[in-house]
């Protein structure tokens, strides 16, 4: 007996109580119970098909089967590939937006500091425009100064 078929991991007494807390006057639970008698009636179909199979003579395909056998192996294959390729210019459409957005980043970084230069620039600018403009104030009102004088 195969550790992991139901019958292993529970001894016969377990089972009888188990399945009969099962069947209970709920009526949805007597449906599931119902339910679980029918799958283990096809499991023990099912397993009578398994080893009526490999117990029996090996056969040989005929050549309809084989052909069958190899469209859908092609098949497979054809969808295994295509899969790959498909991923393939996944991973390479992934790659080059990697690097055109490494290239965004560059570009940005060179603005901006372009732009941070530019603006002391301009404040250097408006700082020696400010002192020529109190400059000519003081000349202008010394130049009145002394023409009031005179």
């Amino acid at each position: 007996m195969n550790r992991y078929e139901p019958e292993s991991l529970l001894d016969k007494k377990q089972r009888h109580r188990v399945e009969k807390s099962l069947i209970t006057r709920d009526p949805q639970r007597s449906e599931i119970s119902e339910q679980v008698a029918e799958l283990e009636n096809s499991l023990e179909t099912i397993k009578q098909e398994v080893k009526r199979v490999t117990n029996g003579p090996a056969r040989r395909l005929d050549f309809r089967s084989a052909v069958a056998l190899g469209a859908l192996a092609l098949s497979i294959a054809g969808y295994v590939i295509q899969d790959a390729r498909i991923s393939s210019r996944q991973d390479a459409e992934i790659e080059m937006t990697k690097n055109r957005v490494n290239n965004l980043e560059r570009i940005a970084s060179a603005t901006t500091e372009a732009r941070i230069r530019t603006e002391i620039e301009l404040k250097a600018l408006r700082e020696g425009q400010d002192e020529i403009k109190r400059l000519l104030e003081q000349h202008d009102s010394r130049t009145r100064g002394t023409a009031r004088q005179q």
